[in-house]
């Protein structure tokens, strides 16, 4: 009886799955069908019950608010009209029962297994969203499953007529079809144990079947075909996989240049330790000094070479499992895991400054490079990756700008001079904006000091806190940040402005000098277009206007800022050259260009008293002018000595606070413009 019934041929089991299928198809149909009828009859019994309890509920709320429990009473007793419906009762907001009807059947002797028979449908008693209770309303279940009953023998019926009708279709189908298939199940599992795909199937039939071992014998053929070159293909296609994955990885976290970790790696890096718990780290960022100059001067090949030679040192700086890392250009970070000491961590920076200044020979030409370095810790200077890049960037930033080839650590007192830094570049835009600069004057007078026929605008911030601000304290940050231009704009303009007025009040010409940063002058010649322009719209005479530059603006004998000067002259603008003496010390471009004014620098002047060396070069500056046809002005003369001093030498014009400081605009004009003193040139 066991062997009859087990599924161990395909006739048997076609047979079974036949039936299965009948079988299962009638539980299915019939079991959506009751549950349908179930649910359905379940849900119109609790909607009739909320529609009830909806329809009562506004008067049972009513009677109670006033403590009617007669009129409560009366009001569901006739729910129980229903015959399914077994008890009524209302409860007040605690859950006291105020009043209850019970159903009298005899099925109202429940069990507490017949409590799943039962439906509690629970309706809120509120009154202007306020509750005052519940009408509960428990109500049989029996009826419904009395109305699936005629379900439960259909299925019995349909069941006993699937499985004769599935029975009898498996024995026609098995003597029928099932013998080509058989073989061919044969066919195919020799072939798989054996692995031969030699083998083929024979052709038993010319129908389908036939068809099929037809087309299984082609498989067979190509197959046997394809199986010696796949192997062959998946070989080399997972060779080439495993290249691509390599080199992907590659792109993706290595620079190609140096072959450190690049700035995404980094980064990542940088997060994952971040993330690990009790993990301290220094962070070390290096900027090479002077990597611009050589990749200018020596080309870009000899730039790449020489960072890979600054990769390789500071690789053999650190240990292995530290991480060294390129961000870009000549950019480079240390990341030195378990250090948290200013100690160790100044041992590693000193090892790498060392290591940069070593020379490195690229194709026989001797290189020189230094690194300004900034050091920070995890987790005691930041917190995260944002802050501690932004920390470590400081620090090595104000390595930079104390002279470079150092290495410093960050400080709080960094953080917040960058923070001042960034509230000076707004309020200087605000200034603009607002016009809070304002021009002081400092005259210039001839060697005895009497006469003014010059003067230098002097820029001032008239801060609405901090009053009046000198032009050292927010110049430099103007030319780092790009405003310069904005200022220098402004204070030219002033500069005519207030020339012509000069002019126009004495009737003599007050020649004006104005500071230019190199930085203004562009190669396309708009800056001195703009000054022409300026000079027109007041009509000035010729030769009112002075602009001073310093001398190493000058020094290229190439660039085009020479020929723009020589349009300025042309024009009848003069130029000076400012704190003459401390720059280059070429001055072939003396005698090239149409030089008006040398201002020797105050150093000089300072020590003429006590230095016979400062006194020589004074002459010597004085008497080469002088062959050239140049004027002189002596900066920052500040006693009688070196004035007398100055007269002997025959030094032209003189500047200092001896004689005067520099002045509001209006006490210019009103002591030197109108002033018997002012002489015409």
């Amino acid at each position: 009886m066991k062997q009859f019934f087990a599924l161990n041929t395909i006739s048997k089991k076609l047979q079974f799955i036949l039936m299965s299928v009948a079988l299962i198809s009638t539980l299915t149909v019939t079991s959506i069908f009751s549950a349908f009828e179930l649910s359905s009859a379940k849900r119109e019994q609790v909607e009739s019950l909320h529609s009830l309890s909806q329809m009562l509920s506004p008067n049972i709320t009513a009677a109670l608010l006033f403590d009617d429990q007669d009129a409560i009473q009366e009001l569901i007793n006739p729910i129980l009209l229903r015959s399914d419906v077994l008890s009524v009762s209302v409860t007040n907001v605690e859950g006291a029962v105020l009043a209850q009807a019970l159903s009298k059947r005899p099925s109202m002797t429940l069990t507490d297994d017949d409590l799943n028979d039962i439906t509690q449908v629970i309706t809120p008693l509120t009154l202007d969203n306020q509750n005052y209770g519940d009408l509960h309303i428990s109500v049989d279940d029996s009826i419904i499953t009395d109305r699936i009953s005629f379900y439960g023998q259909f299925i019995v019926l349909l069941l006993l007529s699937s499985l004769c009708a599935s029975f009898f279709l498996s024995l026609f189908l098995r003597r029928k079809f099932l013998s080509p298939m058989l073989y061919l199940a044969k066919i195919s599992q020799k072939i798989t144990e054996s692995q031969d795909y030699s083998l083929r199937a024979q052709i038993q039939s010319e129908d389908e079947i036939g068809q099929l071992t037809t087309c299984f014998n082609s498989m067979l053929d190509n197959i046997e075909q394809r199986e010696s070159s796949l192997e062959t293909e998946v070989k080399l296609r997972t060779g080439e996989l495993e290249n691509a994955n390599s080199q992907l990885h590659e792109y993706a976290y290595q620079d190609g240049l140096t072959l450190l970790p690049n700035r995404r790696y980094f980064y990542e890096k940088l997060q994952s330790l971040i993330d690990t718990d009790h993990m301290v780290f220094a962070l070390i960022f290096i900027d090479l000094d002077g990597f611009k100059e050589i990749n200018d001067s020596l080309g870009h090949e000899y730039g790449d070479r020489l960072l890979h030679q600054v990769a390789k040192r500071l690789r053999g700086c650190v240990r292995d499992h530290d991480t060294v890392a390129r961000l870009g250009g000549d950019e480079f970070t240390l990341i030195i895991e378990d250090v948290s000491d200013l100690e160790h961590a100044a041992s590693i920076a000193e090892k790498v400054k060392s290591s940069l200044m070593q020379c490195i020979s690229i194709e026989e030409v001797q290189v020189n490079v230094t690194g300004s370095i900034g050091l920070t810790f995890y987790p005691a200077d930041g917190q995260n990756v944002e802050a501690l890049v932004k920390h470590a960037d400081q620090a090595m930033y104000l390595s930079k700008s104390k002279g470079r080839n150092r290495y410093e650590f960050f400080s709080h007192a960094i953080e917040e001079q960058a923070i001042e830094k960034r509230r000076l570049i707004e309020e200087i835009r605000i200034a603009l904006k607002l016009g809070q600069f304002v021009l002081f004057y400092q005259p210039i007078f001839d060697q005895c000091g009497v006469t003014v026929t010059k003067a230098e605008a002097l820029i001032r911030w008239d801060h609405p806190q901090r009053g009046l601000i000198g032009p050292n304290e927010f110049i430099p940050v103007a030319e780092q940040n790009g405003l310069i231009e904005e200022i220098g704009n402004w204070v030219r303009n002033q500069a005519i402005e207030d020339a012509a007025h000069f002019y126009q009040l004495s009737g003599n010409k007050m020649q004006v000098s104005v500071n230019t940063s190199p930085l203004q002058i562009d190669h396309e010649g708009l800056w001195v277009d703009e000054w022409i322009l300026a000079c027109n719209k007041f009509n000035l005479p010729r030769d009112t206007m002075i602009i001073e530059v310093t001398e190493n603006t000058l020094m290229d004998p190439d660039s085009p800022i020479q020929q723009q000067m020589l349009r300025l002259n042309n024009y009848g603008i003069d130029i000076a050259i400012d704190d003459f003496g401390v720059g280059y010390s070429s001055l072939a471009y003396l005698q090239r260009l149409d030089i008006d004014i040398l201002k020797i620098d105050r150093s000089f002047i300072k020590h003429m008293e006590s230095n016979e060396n400062s006194i020589a070069l004074v002459r010597a500056i004085i008497t080469m002018a002088h062959h050239l046809k140049v004027k002189v002005v002596a900066e920052g003369v500040e006693t009688i000595g070196q004035h007398q001093l100055l007269q002997q030498l025959s030094c032209d014009y003189l500047q200092g606070y001896l004689f005067a400081k520099p002045m509001p605009t209006q006490n210019f004009i009103d002591r030197y413009v109108r002033s018997s003193t002012l002489a015409a040139e």
